[in-house]
């Protein structure tokens, strides 16, 4: 038999509320409403209420989320765009360097410039932000060390350049802050919408009793619960209710009826 599904998060919440305010409002006899006065002063939408109801400032707040993480992934793709950039540019320096050290352009001691053993032909961990940013600092300030140190001998890199490099980093830097920003606002939004959730799954669990209560006799379970939808109750069926027999053959043979739609 199927069973109510009480709401658990706020979508399911605001479609719970939402439809038993919409239904209040296309309700004009008030003997017809099955929510009570309380209840509706919960949901009423008129924008002159002071404070606003529950509903007002839980779709207000709702609605802040949606703004809030709609900025953040803008600005997420943005920075990701510029972090997969300098990644690609720190990694492309490295390597060049280290072919120029193969072919006797570069020394191979000045590796320690960039906080790189002498030896080491890999590329530095760039796998968090983090590390790409320490990453970026000790490329930039190894070539300028370099360059104080070898003097007039120094070969400046090229494909990228340092200045290059100085580039992509400033994009990186600067696309960063605004993302963390934008995270941290999305955070606040969702904090001030679910600060008033325990509220509204509590007024939803009331409208449930008392729509169900409303209708308690009629007499036709699948007209009741219809008419308890309607005021925003969500049913659900049993997954364990036993599936009915099949219909059985018409005596003495023959096609069996075709199931009820």
């Amino acid at each position: 038999m199927p069973h109510r599904i009480l709401p658990n998060s706020l979508p399911t919440a605001l479609r719970c509320l939402k439809k038993a305010r919409d239904q209040y409002l296309l309700t004009p006899v008030p003997a017809e409403r099955a929510i009570n006065a309380e209840q509706w002063g919960k949901l009423n939408p008129d924008p002159a209420l002071t404070p606003p109801s529950l509903l007002t400032r839980l779709i207000k707040e709702a609605g802040e989320v949606d703004i809030a993480i709609g900025a953040q992934g803008t600005a997420t793709d943005n920075f990701n765009a510029a972090r997969k950039r300098a990644a690609m540019f720190v990694s492309h320096f490295y390597q060049v360097y280290d072919l120029g050290v193969a072919r006797g352009i570069y020394s191979a001691a000045a590796r320690s410039y960039y906080g790189r053993s002498i030896t080491d032909t890999t590329i530095p961990d760039l796998t968090t932000e983090d590390d790409l940013a320490d990453a970026l600092e000790a490329l930039l300030k190894g070539e300028t060390d370099r360059q104080t140190a070898e003097g007039l001998a120094f070969v400046p890199m090229s494909n990228p350049s340092a200045a290059e490099v100085s580039t992509v980093r400033t994009q990186f830097t600067n696309l960063r802050n605004p993302k963390n920003l934008a995270l941290e606002k999305t955070d606040r939004e969702r904090e001030e919408a679910m600060a008033l959730l325990p509220e509204a799954l509590e007024l939803c669990r009331d409208i449930y009793d008392t729509v169900e209560y409303f209708h308690r006799k009629d007499p036709n379970d699948a007209s009741r619960r219809q008419k308890c939808e309607r005021w925003g109750v969500a049913y659900a069926s049993d997954p364990t209710e036993p599936t009915p027999p099949p219909t059985p053959p018409p005596a003495g043979g023959g096609t069996p009826p075709a199931p009820n739609p």
